[in-house]
């Protein structure tokens, strides 16, 4: 079996061109202080920035986007500090990859494509991965 590397930039504009290829709009990640939310001090998820759109006090002129969008998480209700440093997987600052539909698609698409990302373009064994669904969402 052939291993392939990719550094983080490949994987980004992998990730990009994939959801581009879809029919996305690709949207430049937003400032880590957002500038129009009070209730948050810092970016902290990569839907931050579409926050009015799902909120419907905002409507953009594409359906569909994609994204990577800078976080940091400082505390608040998803506060997992204290494991920063301890885990491979605790972070303060890191990149949300997200592919975004505005009422255009919904599970059944955004299931396929990022079983298609996953298996064909960045080539991780189908074997290895483990899907799961909430059906009643």
């Amino acid at each position: 079996m052939t291993q392939t590397t990719m550094n983080v930039a490949d994987i980004r504009k992998t990730f990009l061109d994939f959801f581009e290829s879809k029919g996305h709009t690709v949207v430049e990640s937003s400032p880590l202080v957002p500038g129009n939310d009070p209730t948050l001090m810092f970016t902290n998820s990569g839907m931050v920035q579409f926050k009015d759109v799902f909120l419907g006090a905002d409507k953009r002129s594409y359906v569909r986007a994609a994204s990577v969008q800078a976080c940091l998480r400082a505390g608040g209700k998803h506060n997992d500090l204290e494991n920063v440093g301890y885990t491979a997987r605790h972070h303060t600052f890191f990149e949300m990859l997200g592919n975004w539909s505005f009422g255009d698609y919904f599970k059944r698409d955004s299931l396929k494509w990022g079983w298609e990302l996953l298996t064909q373009v960045y080539k991780l064994p189908a074997d290895k991965l483990w899907a799961t669904v909430y059906i009643d969402d």
